[in-house]
């Protein structure tokens, strides 16, 4: 799961980008646009709009491999928001117990299909369907963009993981991973190490994105950066590398029978 307490942080782009890296890498992935704005799904297709997806699951009018949507990466796929006003303007009806046992059905069903992993964008907060979420997911990445306001938010975010965790074992936190990071930027630099030392070394991921003009461009285009060019930019290459760093603390291990290299030549 994907989320913040807070907007404008940048998890759209993270989810999309780090989705379209951990398929590139061989990882089977289901990236599930939970936002009732619908972000992911009217990045990348215009399909989206007239699509069965999670809100239609939570709502009990649609089952999860019926709003699975393939890419033309075999290895990605998308479940796009679906129709969020139906599902709020009959949320009387749809109790907690109820739209918790629905994500707990969506996930199991992404398991059983096979997916490695199932990636949620979310929209900003902690209640409501995100604490369901979180409730029911296994690991947490929280975006917060490197600055002094957005990181105020950040406390009440541990707060609410530390409540869930005291009755599960689940969500962990992956880490914190720092946005729209200015390395020009002398306060922007001095804000890292704050950061990096204000919390345990391992819940701050090493990888941090950078502002960047390329992942607006991929936005408006409907394109994952790394196919904004014939080349991929370095802007792309970055999620890579966060994809490599959120294999090891999600333990992602080479399936039973796969070599961990490929010969240049036989």
């Amino acid at each position: 799961m994907v989320a913040s307490q807070k907007g404008g942080v940048g998890k759209t782009t993270v989810a999309i980008n780090l989705a379209y890296s951990l398929a590139r890498r061989g990882w089977r992935t289901l990236l599930v646009d939970s936002d009732p704005q619908g972000s992911v799904g009217l990045s990348l297709t215009e399909k989206a709009r007239d699509c069965s997806g999670f809100f239609d699951i939570l709502s009990g009018t649609a089952v999860g491999d019926t709003a699975l949507l393939s890419t033309r990466l075999p290895e990605l796929s998308l479940m796009a928001s679906g129709d969020p006003d139906k599902f709020y303007l009959g949320s009387v009806a749809v109790q907690r117990e109820l739209i918790s046992a629905r994500i707990q059905s969506l996930f199991a069903d992404t398991k059983e299909a096979g997916f490695d992993v199932c990636l949620i964008d979310t929209q900003a907060g902690v209640y409501g369907v995100n604490g369901e979420l979180l409730r029911a997911s296994g690991h947490v990445l929280i975006p917060e963009q490197a600055e002094p306001l957005a990181l105020r938010s950040l406390p009440q975010m541990l707060r609410m993981l530390a409540s869930i965790k005291a009755d599960s074992d689940t969500p962990q936190l992956i880490g914190v991973l720092l946005t729209m990071v200015r390395p020009e930027d002398p306060d922007g630099l001095s804000l890292l190490e704050e950061v990096r030392e204000a919390f345990p070394r391992e819940l701050v991921m090493k990888t941090t994105i950078p502002r960047d003009d390329d992942y607006l461009k991929a936005s408006q285009i409907g394109v994952p950066v790394g196919l904004l060019y014939r080349n991929p930019p370095l802007s792309a290459l970055i999620f890579d590398q966060l994809a490599a760093e959120i294999e090891k603390k999600l333990n992602l291990e080479t399936r039973h029978g796969e070599t961990e290299f490929t010969r240049l030549m036989d």
